[in-house]
């Protein structure tokens, strides 16, 4: 039996770099151990994937597609209709984040058979066992389908402790295609890549889809068994940084302290990072943070939302401001850069509100200039409570899984905060505050300007005065910057 695997294209225009398709390797790797052929296909790293895919598909079984919300979806449904024409008796199968949380509308499109929902490897062994002819479907939890033109949902799937599935097949893909993720600029050389060490999270932020397609759960893979893998993927490729894709990689103290001391006992030192919350970061002692810097990781990636403390509770954030302001500098004194994520325009969310968080972003920097901020609008996804505030606040969910497929968070345009809002954000978060206050990857930026270096020191004094009079008026910096491209 053979199953061949697909993820789409995440943008129509195919720019950004890739990471490996993890999702899709957890889905194989007990496949595999049970006998079944794999074959995987990323779109955004085949040029002719449409044809590799009808090509595979002359001896397999069953096509699986994995979908997040937006531009996925209109790639995997061309994809889904072109297997469907030429292979009508043969099934195809849809999971990941959308399709879990919109089942019903996803497999009442008529190229799609089946609808994985939520954690798949499971589901995906029994579908191979029905294939075989040795399990009904109706006996598959997790699994949504269609009989007689009626929409079937069986019962929900428990989470399976991800212990008891095979290491990740990254052979299964051509890891070198995936090397210039982690890079930080133009002409670095240092070798990366991605690795999952845990499944799911235990918190409930009200903007996650997470715990509505997966529950608020959370398995992790031993400490051992983390540093094994990811010490073999360093050795075997030849890696300098790792990157780890967990939704929570620091949900478990004792875990994080065996995996460090694992990493900084192993005769080959590597640079590493993983998402972390604040508060945890304040839960760790000063020796742990000492152990997570020296075993080699030097940054953390934190979701901080909002600098005001009644958006904070109203997206159930779980923590307040002061937390991240204390966490930044925990972080300066262990010299672990922290990357903040920072949220604007929920429903109801004022623009006094979002100043206010312009402004927490300064203070942020005025601690430590290596902190860096990734600004995004909220954007209403399936399947999470402020999703349904911003349905009761006037806006709009497309009523399709086709309507989906045009969806894109850089473009959706909610009701409750103006298109000139949103410049007047991204002018300050993106251009005025990293130029006011350069971090490590601005400097290096700014080291390698050359003839542009002048302009360079011009803009961050400039930048710094305006920051901190807090006018921006006039804002002729920005627009040189942009025809000079140098945002």
């Amino acid at each position: 039996m053979k199953f061949l695997l697909f993820f789409p294209l995440t943008n129509k225009d195919n720019k950004h770099k890739a990471s490996p398709p993890l999702s899709l390797l957890a889905l194989a790797a007990p496949l595999m151990a049970a006998g079944v052929e794999v074959e995987v296909v990323d779109a955004r790293i085949e040029p002719d994937y449409r044809a590799r895919v009808l090509a595979g598909m002359e001896d397999a079984d069953l096509l699986g597609v994995s979908s997040m919300t937006g531009y996925q979806i209109a790639d995997g449904l061309e994809v889904s209709a072109a297997v469907k024409r030429a292979f009508s008796d043969k099934p195809v199968a849809w999971g990941g984040y959308h399709p879990s949380l919109l089942a019903e509308q996803t497999v009442m499109d008529p190229n799609i058979d089946l609808v994985v929902r939520g954690q798949g490897e499971q589901t995906m062994l029994e579908l191979a066992e029905h294939l075989d002819g040795r399990r009904a479907l109706d006996d598959i939890a997790g699994l949504s389908y269609k009989r007689d033109g009626e929409v079937i949902h069986n019962a929900d799937r428990k989470v399976t402790d991800i212990n008891e599935f095979p290491a990740m097949p990254y052979d299964l893909v051509d890891i070198e295609r995936y090397m210039d993720f982690n890079r930080r600029f133009h002409g670095d050389t240092r070798r990366g890549l991605s690795y999952v060490s845990s499944f799911g999270c235990p918190h409930a932020c009200g903007f996650c889809s997470n715990p509505e397609a997966y529950g608020r759960k959370w398995k992790g893979l031993a400490a051992e068994r983390v540093v094994s893998e990811v010490l073999g993927l360093v050795q075997r490729h030849n890696l300098d940084r790792v990157y780890f894709d967990d939704n929570n990689f620091f949900a478990s103290k004792r875990r994080v302290r065996e995996i460090c001391q694992g990493f900084l006992d192993a005769p080959r030192r590597f640079e590493w990072f993983a998402t972390i919350r604040p508060a945890q970061v304040l839960a760790f002692s000063g020796d742990d943070l000492k152990l997570i810097r020296d075993s080699g990781c030097t940054k953390f990636m934190m979701g901080a939302e909002s600098g005001d403390d009644s958006v904070l509770k109203l997206i159930n954030k779980g923590n307040e401001a002061r937390d991240v302001l204390e966490a930044t500098r925990r972080c300066r004194d262990h010299q672990i850069q922290p990357s903040y994520v920072f949220i604007l325009g929920f429903p109801t969310e004022s623009w006094q509100q979002m100043q206010t968080t312009l402004d927490f972003m300064k203070q942020l920097k005025e601690i430590y200039a290596d902190t860096r901020t990734t600004t995004l609008f909220f954007t209403p996804f399936p399947g999470t409570p402020l999703t349904r505030l911003g349905e009761a606040s006037g806006f709009t969910m497309p009523a399709t899984l086709k309507d989906w497929s045009g969806y894109d968070a850089r473009t959706v345009q909610t009701p409750w905060i103006t298109r000139q809002q949103k410049i007047k954000v991204k002018q300050i978060a993106d251009f005025y505050i990293p130029w006011a206050y350069p971090n490590q990857l601005g400097r290096e930026k700014m080291a390698r300007a050359g003839a542009l270096k002048p302009l360079f020191w011009l803009f961050t004094g400039v930048c710094r005065a305006r920051v901190r009079a807090g006018f921006y008026s006039l804002p002729w910096e920005w627009h040189l910057a942009r025809r000079l491209k140098l945002t």
